[in-house]
């Protein structure tokens, strides 16, 4: 959805997951940077995207004694079962929680900042912040949707290299075995975009408008029972082709993976160190 794009977006900035060899830069950057994103996502003034930068800033010293240390964790998990003779599915599971348990976390920390700037937009942003939605609905139907299998395929190979022959259709068929709801899911975006514009324009409490992006990003169990189904079963496809990609993944991959996994390691670590 376009409004947890932005909670994404805020959390690879902040925690410098983004394709720059200088982890260290982007990261004490990343209230500028973060500042610059936002303020063009919600079409911000300069006295809003200062407000959101200085937000930013307070946030990553939280995020460098609290989050970074847990992001270094994960990662050492991740290596782990890279590091294994085996796959081993119970380990692999860990890994799919604590990732999503780190997006949650983080997503949880910044609704309140989210709510205080969403809550200052005029009749004039929300109007554009509309626009937006609706255009974020129709690309991902019309163009996210359809790309997906090749879009993952690139993804993973930002990490391993090139993959074989067998490696792709691999993941082009555990695309294949997603669940399609997407005119569900489009019909449960539309219904929320329209409740979320209307809270703002009623000028909706901070409280209010944190209540409903709690909701809105966080609670799976407000959504419809096909969703909350192709949800659980899009991570049991995941589960599976992940163990089975892990098993085909040749030493040079492994070792390319590792080797980037450790790097950024090493960048995590060194940072949250500094805030001792």
């Amino acid at each position: 959805m376009a409004a947890l794009r932005l909670a994404v977006l805020i959390l690879f900035l902040v925690a410098g997951l983004v394709a720059c060899s200088r982890v260290e830069l982007v990261y004490e950057n990343a209230d500028w940077l973060g500042a610059r994103q936002i303020a063009g996502y919600l079409d911000l003034d300069r006295t809003q995207r200062l407000a959101v930068r200085d937000a930013l800033q307070d946030y990553r010293e939280f995020h460098r004694r609290e989050r970074l240390p847990q992001l270094v964790a994960f990662l050492d998990l991740t290596d782990a079962v890279l590091d294994a003779e085996s796959v081993d599915r119970d380990r692999l599971a860990t890994v799919f929680d604590d990732g999503e348990r780190l997006l949650t976390n983080t997503a949880e920390d910044l609704i309140p900042m989210a709510a205080e700037t969403l809550r200052g937009l005029s009749a004039g942003q929300i109007e554009a912040l509309e626009k937006t939605l609706a255009e974020g609905r129709e690309d991902y139907a019309e163009e996210v949707l359809p790309e997906r299998a090749q879009r993952n395929i690139e993804r993973i190979e930002n990490w391993t290299g090139q993959l074989g022959r067998g490696q792709r259709a691999h993941l082009e068929n555990c695309d294949a075995r997603l669940p399609d709801v997407t005119e569900e899911w489009l019909q449960w975006r539309e219904r929320r975009d329209r409740e979320f514009i209307a809270l703002l324009r009623a000028t909706g409490s901070k409280s209010e408008i944190e209540e409903f992006l709690r909701d809105w990003w966080l609670n799976s169990e407000a959504r419809s029972r096909p969703l909350r189904q192709a949800r659980e079963t899009s991570r049991q496809v995941w589960l599976e082709c992940s163990e089975t990609l892990l098993a085909t993944l040749t030493p040079a991959q492994t070792a390319q993976i590792r080797s980037r996994l450790q790097g950024y390691r090493g960048n995590f670590a060194t940072l949250a160190a500094l805030g001792d």
